[in-house]
């Protein structure tokens, strides 16, 4: 971003405040549907193009092409609302000037996402809009007549099926007020209270650092709800602890990457595909809460095996003292919780997540004044610093959903995602499984280059629709596209949280990339729990099958320790290989059966544990081999 000081500051600072302002607004008096979004996007021009700068290194000229570009940016605004009716209703024949604006306003959004999102991002736009365009040139099933550009621009600029569509629905609705809450948060302090009480119960073992460094991104990400920004939060602190540990770079960086995406599915605060599946299956925000926690404590149980085995495999030093006990803790900063109880208090009740995180922000506003260091009082002035900061927080969320609703409008234009939906139910011949990996395997390759709410906007546009279709309901198809949009953080060869870890501890980013790939394997199975099968959908707590669930309970727990063994290649000792493939393969058979009248169900478990029991009793009396511990490797 770029460095502003005098008076562009201070303009700049009175727009950041106005874009808060505007969600704070819409968030109590009902706003017409196309002013509010219009007016959000209006902001974001208005602000995006001077923050982040054409090149690097900006001088007079670049801030003169900057203020242009937002200023034809909002511009391309005030014509859609100088005679809204009428506007709206030539979207399907649009005016001369109603084309050109809506022309330089898709240009100048694909511009801001090459600025703030990245290049890839922008490619992945222009390709959408080339296929809206030139429909007719590509090849089989994916091809249609292609459209006009005036009827591409008319659907994108002028109806609530483009740029103005669900994904920025989302941004000025619901994302804007909790990432200016959690940013709130963060400048009151509350940072400092989850890092001491990770440190104060994570205890004095040769697996507390590794369990400190999951807990601290769990309880921090949670209010964050953004990986790379827990991940960068965590780094700093963690990485000085892990490595009195024994962790090398790669691996600390790797763990707290992990735990980092954690942060994205923790409710209350997930990231905004979160709002989004909310929206595209018109639930309550309180629903899709209930829906994660199970498929989220189920993640962090994968990655806590894996921190348990390999601290016994390495011998790990505990770490030292902090001094503070978990009560102390929570006497001194306990206050930082009040605001989060608020909030998940109003959600339960069905009261709007608009209302429920205003509220929040009105309790972290009060409760700050309770920190005995005055530095974390939320004071008029450190509030305007404080929605600055979030409002900066913002930009990039929001120009990533406005670009967003560019992707969506091209399926809803050209039924894209019923031509991707039938040529994956014609690739898996309608057999469930098949879909499943599919659904994953196009997550993949799509979040190899595209952040996570974006691989979240296309998988489910794209793999949603042919899941139903072979027999999952479809909640949970949203949530496995969710799941396997987040998990595509971390895969390697591209992932943004471990890279920026790896920058802290001076690792390797592939590297990083694959230890956090092995710290998360286990959760690649977690979506295949609550899919598979009849007992895993209970996971969702959607209905009230007590049996189902706790069945679901010991397999999935069973599957996840199975695996976690099976990749450290160590329990009470170290495995052959033979045992390790036992325990992965038993492990991805019970993800897809259940342990419930099933003999294909049972064996894995009982194969399993038989393995298990096997390495305890070999080790009992032998004594425990552990490998010395590497560190450069």
């Amino acid at each position: 971003m770029r460095e502003m000081k005098g008076v562009s500051a201070w303009i700049m600072g009175v727009l950041y405040v106005a874009f808060v302002g505007w969600s704070l607004y819409g968030a109590v008096t009902p706003i017409e549907t196309y002013i509010f979004r219009m007016v959000h996007v209006g902001f974001i021009f208005a602000l995006a193009f001077p923050a982040y700068p054409l090149l690097k290194k900006s001088g007079p000229k670049g801030w003169i092409i900057d203020l242009v570009v937002a200023a034809l940016g909002v511009a391309t605004i005030v014509w859609a609302l100088t005679d809204m009716d009428q506007f709206i209703r030539r979207s399907t024949l649009p005016d001369p000037p109603d084309f050109y604006f809506g022309l330089i306003a898709i240009l100048l959004l694909a511009e801001l996402s090459r600025r703030v999102v990245g290049m890839t991002f922008t490619l992945v736009l222009v390709g959408f809009f080339l296929y809206c365009w030139l429909g007719q040139f590509f090849p089989g099933p994916l091809a249609h007549r292609g459209y006009e550009l005036d009827r591409i621009v008319g659907h994108m600029y002028m109806t609530l099926e483009g740029m103005f569509g669900v994904p920025l629905s989302v941004s000025v609705s619901f994302v804007t007020l909790f990432v200016v809450y959690g940013t709130f948060m963060d400048v009151a302090g509350a940072g400092t209270f989850w890092l001491e009480l990770s440190l104060a119960v994570m205890g004095r073992h040769a697996a507390s650092a590794g369990r400190g460094a999951i807990i601290t991104t769990a309880l921090l990400g949670g209010p964050q709800g953004s990986g790379v920004a827990t991940t960068m939060s965590v780094t700093p602190v963690m990485w000085p602890i892990l490595k009195k540990a024994g962790y090398n770079p790669n691996m600390a960086a790797g763990l707290i990457a992990a735990g980092g995406i954690g942060a994205v599915i923790s409710p209350p605060l997930m990231g905004a595909a979160a709002f989004l599946i909310m929206q595209f299956l018109n639930v309550a925000f309180w629903d899709v809460v209930i829906m994660v926690i199970v498929p989220t404590l189920l993640y962090y149980v994968g990655t806590f095996f894996i921190v348990e085995l390999e601290a016994r495999k390495h011998n790990f030093t505990p770490p030292e003292s902090s001094g503070k006990s978990a009560g102390q803790v929570m006497r001194t900063r306990g206050h930082h919780l009040i605001s989060l109880v608020v909030l998940v208090a109003l959600l339960g009740i069905g009261r709007s997540p608009q209302s429920s995180a205003i509220w929040a922000i009105v309790a972290v506003i009060a409760t700050s004044f309770l920190s005995k260091d005055r530095s974390e009082w939320l004071t008029p002035k450190r509030i305007i610093q404080a929605s600055i900061e979030g409002a900066q927080n913002m930009i990039p969320v929001a120009v990533l959903l406005a670009g967003a609703g560019i992707i969506v409008g091209t399926f809803t234009l050209t039924g894209l995602g019923l031509k991707v939906s039938g040529l994956i139910m014609s690739l898996s011949g309608g057999i469930p499984i098949a879909a499943l990996f599919l659904a994953l395997l196009a997550s993949m390759i799509i979040g190899l280059s595209l952040p996570i709410t974006a691989t979240y906007i296309m998988t489910v546009v794209m793999v949603a629709p042919a899941l139903v279709k072979v027999g999952l309901p479809m909640h949970v198809a949203h949530l496995l596209a969710f799941y396997f949009a987040v998990l595509s953080e971390v895969s390697p060869p591209v992932g943004l949280s471990p890279s920026a870890a790896a920058a802290v501890t001076g690792g390797n980013p592939f590297g990083a990339m694959m230890q956090a790939w092995k710290y998360s394997l286990p959760a690649f199975l977690v979506p295949f729990l609550f899919s598979a099968t009849t007992d895993g959908a209970n996971l969702l707590i959607l209905d009230a099958n007590l049996i189902g669930f706790i069945i679901a309970i010991v397999n999935s727990s069973a599957s996840l320790f199975y695996l976690s063994v099976g990749i450290v290649a160590f329990l009470r000792g170290p495995l052959v290989l033979w045992e390790r493939a036992v325990l992965i393969v038993a492990a991805i058979i019970m993800a897809f059966t259940s342990i419930r009248f099933s003999l294909l169900g049972i064996l894995p478990l009982v194969i399993g544990a038989l393995v298990v029991i096997r390495n305890i009793l070999k080790y009992k009396t032998t004594g425990t081999m552990r490998p010395s511990n590497l560190m450069p490797g």
